[in-house]
This record gives C-alpha cells, structure tokens and sequence, in this order.
C-alpha cells in the first residue's frame, strides 16, 4: 500500500539548529524540501571537500593494505562513538594525506632519475668530458644513432671517408657513434654518415665523464628509491589503522547531509520545510522535543500544486520486491496504485520457473544464504540479494515439477520440458495469460475504487471474456462456451472502445479497440521466453553432463570431469540468474505494467545516517 504523506514545516531557535538536524538524521523520518534560500554554503563546500578529501585518503591508504574481504561485513560502531569528533582519526588522515604528497614527489623524482639515466646509459664507455664535445679550431665532433646491425661496416666507411670513429653503448634509438673528422673532411664525413643512416644527438648537458654522470645518477636514484620505500612502509603501518579513516569518512558525509539541509533563517530563527510519513509523525515530533521545547511543528496535507515522495508499506516478503517496482518507477501518489502486492508473487513464480532446476535452486538458497549472514547487505541491493534468494525456492519446487536436477531429468511430477516442449510452451502461455488477467483484474480494482466502473467493466472485463473466449475454442468440450465468450466480449469492444469520442470517431474507436487484439496477442506470445530461458538452462547442464562423463575413464578423467562439472554448472547457474532476473523484470515492466500501472512517483529520501564503510548500531533507532 502507498503511505499517505504529510507536509510538515518547523519553526525553531537558529542556536538549536545542528542540534535539531543531528536529531533528524539520527530518526531518519523527514525528507526537506529544497527552498530557494540557503545558508552556510561556505561551511557545506567545506564539508564536502572534507569529505573528499577523507574518502581519497582512505583509498591511498588501502592501495598499500589491500581491500577488505568481499565477504567481510563493515564494522559496527555504537551510535554514540559516531556523532563523536576523533581527533586522532583527522591527524591520521592529515599525515596520510602528508605521506601521499611525498610519495607523489618521490615517484616523479625516480622517474626523472630513470629518464635521465636511460639517456646516459650509452655515453657511458666515452672517455672525453661531455662538456667538452664542442667543435676546435681544427677538429670538428658529432654524436648519432645508427642502425644496430651494420654498425661496424658504417665505421669502415667512415673512417675511409677520413673520421675518427668509436663505437659506443645501444639506447632507444640504435647504437651511438662518436665521430671526430678534420674540418676539411666535415663535409665528406657527413655525407658517408647520412648515407649510412647516420641521426645525428646532442650530447647530454653534464659536466665531466658520462661515466661519472651515470654513477651520480644511480646514487640519488637509490636514494630515491629507497626513501619512496620507506614512505611506503609508514603508510602501510598508518593503513592498519583504517576503520578510524572509514569511520571518520563516513562522519564527514553524515555531516555534508546535515549541512545541505535548505533552510530559511531570519536573526534568531530557523525554518525547515519538510515530509513526513503520516504513520511516523509521532516519531518527528519526539526527535525535536528531544533537543528542544522552543519550537513549533506543524502538519498538513499536500495541495493539489504539491508533488509528495512515495513510501510503500507491505509485509517482509513483498518489500523486498519493492526494488524491482522501483527499477522501473515508483507509484505516483495520486494514482493510488501500489503493484507490489501483486507483482511480487508472480516474479517470484517466474524466476523460478526459468531457472527450473531443484539443484540450482538448493545452490542459489545456500550460497546468497551465506552472503546475507555474512555481508549483510543494505538498501535496494540488500532487497536484489533476498528477491534471489526467495527465488531460489521456487528454482527448487518448479525442478522438482519437471523433473530437473542439475541438468538430468529424474521422476518429474508434470512432465519434462525438454522431452515435451510444445507441452511446456501451452503451460507458460496459459501461465502468461493468467498473469495478464491478474493486473488487467489490479486495474478493474483501481477504477471500481475510483467510482469509474463502467471503465472497468468495458475497458478490462470485456477483454478478459474474450481472450478467456478465444482460448475455449481450443478445448472441444468448451468450444460452444468459448465462442458466445467471445462474440459477447468482441461487441462490448466494439461498441464501447469509442465512447469517450464524439461522432464517426465512436465507430473508429470501437473498431481501433478491437484491433487492439493483435496486442494482446504478442503480450502473450513474449511469454514463450519462459520455456526458452528453461529449455537454455537445462539443455546446457546436461551437455555438461555429458562432457564430465565422456571423459571419466581414468583417475585424471574423473578429477578432470570434476572441473568440469564445477565450471560448467557454475556458470549455467550465473547466467541462468542474470537471464531470469533480465527476462521477468521484462514480462512484469511490459506485460503485467502495461495493463494496469503508470508509475512516475519520486523516492523518499528522508535526511538519515548513510553510511558506506560502517554499519551504525543505535539502541534507539535501526540505522
């Protein structure tokens, strides 16, 4: 059911307003309207930058610790240690954020030393000062690069052409040459040189040897190196203390939420406008009296120029297939309509049978068991895990129907799709049909609710007669009974589709309506995925099947088909999930939606205590 909401304003002192805010987040109960004045931006731009600033650090410091385990769940803090300000976790993400910046600096200067002592590298052997190379009053100097296998013929036609050649170390672009000519013989030289592929390079800019050069490079780069070490270590020393960081993180973000709460301030005083759950008002009202006795709350309803959130409240099992509605849209207010009640049963059935499989299903319960007692995952992911979950028990009743264990076929209790698949396509399209009466029978409830009855009867119960009609036809015991259905239905169509037009558009209308069978048809027809994605998952185990036990002959087969077996049905069981959960959130947004369901209500995100790397335990409130 969708829970009415109430417009709620708030008047108090402005010296109890981050009082009253931490109040408000802790009963997580009101969602503030944005207003068009707010204050302390400087102080949220500060926060947010805080914040930042903090979940940066945090990710540095678990480069060099490493993740926490996928399956190990967030620590848990009491309420009280949260709203608490640590010291010790701001100077620790201080000297992190410290220890980053050096190792930043560190790695470019290690870079730099790298790049400088690769270019050194092949002017090592040369015996003359490199600063020194510059051209005399007789002797001219040039350094190159050429190819690195012709290097020793190149120096003999080099020295023929009358220069002075040395062979000296191989870099990135060949092997380096060092040539000393006669300035009369420049000329010649340069020719034989070009010719020979010769690429002339400006000597390094060092003062003295290459060689000394080099040596003075790998001194500071070791040194380098092993500050950059050292840097490391303090950081992963620091990094063992990280659930202070994530703790102060997820401070920092509680904070920026309070601090972007819109309000207008006068001298003295604060107004906040806000909504709140028509259940939960009490639980406002007891959150402000907690901080303060000077303020003045009040309650409405929404106007008709008010746009509310939307809450659902439905029992356990129904909730958590809210995150499938909420995928597509959330109830809208003043449609009235929650689908969840419905919808949630028939997703639960579907996925199950397009998994079809009671080892599947025994599986899917135990591992997603686990992974909910162990992570403990919250909000819409939370509610994606359990729907799995649930799910997992119709996998195990609709194998148990057909007949279906791990891709082998044993006793069922039906009939075995892959052995009667024309049988398995008439049961999910009878399956189909039975789903789109159900939200066409929602949707009859809705207008009868609305005092619109006659659209109920015209635009829904005509057309469940006849399709219920044109489905007799195929049973010959019910062939006469199906066609008065049908004719009776089709007429109603026919001559009420139009009613809401004026003139000729009465006939056309009645006639556009009928034609509207062609689309209830295809809605139908989609339902055949059912038996696709069935016949997908059992055809692929028992091929698996098949492949272990070809290969079993030996002790190495068998250990081999084991893999197999393992591999092989693991990934059935993934990609059995991810096609069920993609295909039946398909069948209930466009079949089952479609007949019965708009959609277009926003969310209610009241301010609260979100949080990412702690779990927050209150005594008073479930955060």
């Amino acid at each position: 059911m969708i829970v009415p909401m109430k417009k709620a304003v708030l008047f108090a002192l402005k010296q109890d307003r981050e009082a009253l805010l931490l109040s408000l987040q802790r009963s997580g109960e009101f969602m503030i309207i944005p207003v068009e004045e707010s204050t302390q931006l400087s102080q949220k731009d500060q926060a947010e930058m805080n914040a930042l600033k903090a979940e940066n650090t945090l990710g540095f410091a678990t480069r060099y610790q490493g993740k926490r385990s996928f399956l190990a769940p967030n620590p848990e803090i009491p309420y009280e240690k949260f709203i608490q300000t640590n010291e010790d976790a701001t100077e620790l993400a201080r000297q992190l954020e410290q220890l980053e910046e050096q190792i930043s600096a560190a790695g470019t200067e290690i870079g730099s030393l790298e790049a400088q002592r690769d270019q050194l590298a092949p002017w090592v052997t040369l015996e003359i000062p490199l600063h020194k190379l510059g051209a005399t009053r007789s002797v001219r100097f040039h350094t190159g690069y050429i190819g690195l296998g012709n290097a020793d013929a190149v120096k003999d036609s080099l020295q023929q052409a009358g220069a002075e050649v040395e062979i000296l170390g191989t870099g990135a672009e060949g092997r380096l040459l060092f040539l000393a000519c006669h300035y009369s013989d420049e000329e010649a030289v340069m020719e034989a040189a070009k010719a020979a592929g010769f690429a002339e390079s400006t000597p390094p800019r060092f003062e003295g040897l290459a060689a000394d050069a080099y040596a003075l490079c790998e001194h500071k780069l070791e040194e380098a190196q092993a500050l950059q070490k050292d840097l490391i270590q303090q950081v992963a020393d620091l990094a063992d203390r990280r659930e202070e960081l994530e703790i102060l993180c997820d401070q920092l973000k509680a904070q920026c939420e309070r601090l972007s709460a819109p309000a207008t301030e006068t001298e003295a005083t604060f107004c906040l406008h806000g909504w709140v759950r028509s259940d939960r008002m009490d639980k406002v009202k007891k959150a402000v009296e907690q901080v303060t006795e000077a303020y003045d709350l009040a309650f409405s309803d929404p106007t008709e120029e008010d746009d509310p959130p939307t809450v659902t409240k439905n029992n356990r099992f129904v909730t958590q297939f809210e995150t499938i509605t909420d995928m597509f849209s959330r109830p809208k207010p003043s449609e009235g309509l929650d689908p969840n009640p419905v919808m949630a049963p028939w997703y639960w059935i579907i996925f199950g049978l397009m998994m079809g499989d009671a080892g599947y299903g025994l599986i899917m319960a135990i591992l997603l068991y686990v992974f909910l007692k162990v992570k403990k995952p919250k909000g819409e992911f939370g509610k994606l895990v359990r729907v799995m979950w649930y799910s997992s028990i119709t996998t195990m009743i609709w194998g148990v129907v057909f007949g279906s264990y791990f891709g082998e076929t044993w006793h069922p209790l039906l009939f075995a799709p892959l052995d009667n698949p024309v049988g398995m396509l008439v049961f999910c399209l009878i399956l189909g049909v039975l789903h789109i009466f159900s939200g066409m029978i929602l949707k009859m409830y809705h207008d009868i609710k609305n005092g619109h009855f006659w659209d109920a009867i015209f635009d829904q119960l005509s057309w469940i007669i006849l399709i219920t009609g044109l489905g007799f036809l195929f049973l010959p015991q019910l062939a006469k009974a199906g066609q008065v259905m049908a004719a009776i239905g089709a007429l109603t169509i026919l001559f009420t589709a139009g009613r809401n037009k004026k003139g000729f558009g009465k006939i056309t209308g009645g006639l556009g309506g009928l034609y509207n069978i062609t689309g209830y048809m295809s809605d139908i027809l989609s339902y055949s995925r059912i038996l696709a994605l069935s016949l997908a998952t059992g055809v692929i185990g028992m091929v698996m099947n098949l492949l272990a036990g070809m290969i079993q002959g030996s002790v190495i087969g068998f250990v081999l088909s084991l893999a197999i077996y393992f591999v092989g049905h693991a990934f059935n069981i993934v990609m059995g999930l991810l096609s069920a959960y993609v295909h039946d959130s398909r069948l209930q947004y466009i079949e089952f939606f479609g007949k019965c369901y708009e959609g277009g209500g926003k969310p209610f995100k009241p301010l609260s205590v979100a949080t990412k790397h702690v779990d927050v335990i209150d005594q008073n409130n479930e955060i």
